[in-house]
C-alpha cells in the first residue's frame, strides 16, 4: 500500500480516470439537454458559467482567488479558446455533416497528436513505450467505431480533414497549457479563472447565436442537464491541471481513452445501450494503453528528476 502511494503516477492515474469517467458523462447529460430542446451554444456556456462559480467558490475557500496577472491571463485564455471553445466549435459545425462515430474518431486522435507536437517543440523525446502506448489506445478506440459502420459517407472527406481541428486544438491546449502553467497557481483557482474566461466568450457566441437564453427556459431537464454539466466540467479542469503539474500534458492527453470508454458505460446505465464484446476489448486495450502511458512518463520524470 504504501509503495502504491508513493508511485508519482499514482494520483494523477486515479485523476486521469475520474476526470475520464466525468467527461464521459457529458454524452448522456447533452442527450437530455438536446431532448429538452436547449440550444447549443446556450447549453455550452450555462455549463461553463456554472462550472465557473462552483470552481471560483471552492478556490475562495481553499486556496483563493485566481490572481489576475499577465500570466494567469495567459493560461485562461489559451486553455478556454483551445481546451474549450475550439473543440466545441468544431463538433458544433460537423454536427450534422459525419456520423457521430467519426468525431469519436477524431477525439481518439487528441493522444496522438498531443505526442507528435510534444516531439515537435521539443518537450518530450520519442520513446518507444509511450508511442506503443498512444498506439494501443488509439487502437482500443477503432474497436469500438469501426464494427460500428460509422466511418465516413461518400463526399464527407472535406469535412473529415476540418474534424481535425478539434484533436489539433486540444493537443494546442494539452502541451502549452502544461508549459505555460504556473507552478504556485492551485488547480481550482486555474480552472476556476479559465471557467470564468470561457463563460464570457460563450456569452458573447450565445448573443450572437441564441440570443439571451435562460437556464430555466428548457425546463427542469434542461436545468438539471446544465448541472450535471457544469458538475462534471468542475471536475474534469480540476483533474487536468493537477495532473499537468504532475505528469504533463501528454499524459493527460490519454483521458480521451477513458472518456469514449465511459461514455459508452453512462449510456448502457442510463439508456440501457447495451455494450458489445468489442466495447469490453476496448476497456481491455485501453488499461493497456495506459499501463504503457505509466511506463514511459514514470521514465520521463526519472530522467527529469536525475538532472
Amino acid at each position: 500500500m504504501n509503495k502504491l502511494f508513493a508511485n508519482p503516477l499514482a494520483l494523477p492515474t486515479a485523476l486521469l480516470v475520474l476526470g475520464g469517467i466525468s467527461y464521459g458523462s457529458l454524452f448522456s447529460a447533452n442527450r437530455y439537454a438536446s431532448d429538452a430542446g436547449f440550444p447549443f451554444l446556450a447549453y455550452s456556456f450555462w455549463q461553463v458559467l456554472l462550472a465557473a462559480v462552483v470552481l471560483l467558490l471552492l478556490s475562495a475557500v481553499t486556496s483563493g482567488l485566481p490572481r489576475i496577472n499577465k500570466v494567469n491571463l495567459r493560461v485562461f485564455a489559451l486553455v478556454a479558446l483551445a481546451g474549450v471553445i475550439g473543440p466545441l466549435l468544431v463538433i458544433t459545425f460537423i454536427a450534422g455533416k459525419l456520423p457521430p462515430g467519426v468525431v469519436t474518431l477524431c477525439a481518439a486522435l487528441i493522444p496522438t497528436v498531443t505526442y507528435v507536437l510534444a516531439l515537435l517543440v521539443r518537450v518530450d523525446r520519442f520513446r518507444w513505450v509511450s508511442a506503443a502506448g498512444v498506439a494501443l489506445g488509439f487502437g482500443g478506440v477503432l474497436l469500438i467505431v469501426l464494427p460500428s459502420g460509422s466511418l465516413p459517407v461518400a463526399g464527407a472527406a472535406i469535412w473529415v480533414v476540418f474534424s481535425l481541428l478539434m484533436p489539433l486544438s486540444a493537443a494546442l491546449n494539452n502541451i502549452f497549457g502544461a508549459m505555460l502553467r504556473p507552478a504556485e497557481a492551485s488547480s481550482l483557482s486555474l480552472a476556476g479563472g479559465t471557467m470564468a474566461m470561457g463563460a464570457v466568450l460563450l456569452f458573447v457566441i450565445m448573443w450572437a447565436t441564441d440570443g439571451l437564453f435562460l437556464i430555466t427556459d428548457a425546463g427542469p431537464w434542461g436545468f438539471w442537464s446544465a448541472v450535471w454539466a457544469g458538475a462534471a466540467i468542475a471536475v474534469t479542469y480540476s483533474c487536468f491541471f493537477e495532473i499537468i503539474r504532475r505528469a504533463g500534458g501528454l499524459f493527460f492527453a490519454q483521458l480521451n481513452y477513458v472518456v469514449v470508454a465511459a461514455g459508452l458505460f453512462w449510456a448502457s446505465i442510463l439508456f440501457g445501450e447495451s455494450l458489445s464484446l468489442w466495447v469490453w476489448a476496448a476497456v481491455a486495450v485501453t488499461v493497456g494503453s495506459l499501463a504503457l502511458i505509466n511506463t514511459g512518463t514514470a521514465r520521463a520524470l526519472r530522467e527529469k528528476q536525475a538532472r
